[in-house]
């Protein structure tokens, strides 16, 4: 992020759009090949905005700062900063690599050892090899998916709330989002139960003796389950708030009922 150069040509833009544009620099940038689908409706998902604010707010921004060709969206500055970045990556790799191979080398020149087995001593047998399960590979090849889209949403929430960001998309954690959103009743009341969250001093590190919460935390059936149950809320609510947060305790185990505004919703 280069603050002087992003305010420099983006000053004319609006409040609203200033958040649609840095929101889908962060979104170019987590998604392979630092490019979206040139797909409205994946786009409107993943922004988590409606048709109206799409076509006044998200569609401005594209169509000033982007350029979508090849079926995909992508921006040039972003673009190359991208491809520098990981060149650079590359090259840290690839040293790791050849210092590793030397030390294999020098390893390699140690004599072998004179000792052999003892009368009635067998010699030992080689260890089993056991086959690790990759836990890189997807569980949901659909990038639209509620359990992969569930990442990027904790990610912008834990960038206001101090919690670290999930830096990789494994298969049990992709597991256990999706458990967690069907327990909930859907990926909306799952937002809702992230925000909650947010709010809690306790999980925000901000009560005495508390830490930040992490996706994994919050992710464990118990701790999500004392989650919606409020045994992380804050007591020193108002009545309005407390009714407010009935309101969300009852959206949360409400499995896929729609959410219906009243006056004490939120």
């Amino acid at each position: 992020m280069y603050p002087t150069d992003f305010e420099a040509k983006t000053s004319h833009l609006t409040l609203a759009e200033d958040g649609a544009y840095n929101r889908l620099l962060r979104l170019m940038w987590m998604t392979p090949g630092c490019s979206l689908p040139d797909d409205n409706a994946w786009i409107m998902r993943r922004m988590r905005v409606g048709q109206e604010a799409f076509n006044d707010v998200v569609l401005v921004v594209i169509n000033e700062f982007c350029t979508r060709e090849n079926g995909r969206v992508s921006n040039a500055k972003l673009s190359r900063v991208f491809a520098l970045s990981n060149d650079a990556h590359q090259k840290r790799v690839s040293a790791g690599s050849k210092g590793g191979k030397a030390k294999a080398l020098n390893a390699n020149d140690l004599k072998c050892s004179n000792a052999i087995a003892k009368p009635k001593q067998p010699e030992p047998e080689p260890e089993p090899y056991i086959k690790k399960e990759d836990t890189n590979v997807s569980l949901f090849p659909d990038k639209t998916s509620d359990a992969f889209s569930c990442f990027d949403a904790y990610n912008e929430v834990a960038e206001r709330a101090g919690w670290p960001l999930v830096q990789r998309r494994s298969k049990k954690r992709e597991s256990m989002a999706a458990l967690r959103i069907k327990e909930c009743g859907g990926f909306e009341n799952w937002l809702v139960a992230i925000e909650r969250a947010e709010k809690s001093a306790f999980l925000s590190g901000k009560s005495t003796g508390s830490t930040p919460a992490t996706f994994d935390w919050l992710m464990n059936v118990s701790n999500f389950t004392k989650l919606m149950e409020g045994n992380y809320d804050n007591r020193n609510l108002n009545a309005k708030d407390s009714r407010a947060d009935t309101t969300a305790r009852a959206i949360a185990f409400a499995g896929s009922a729609r959410r219906i505004p009243s006056a004490d919703s939120f």
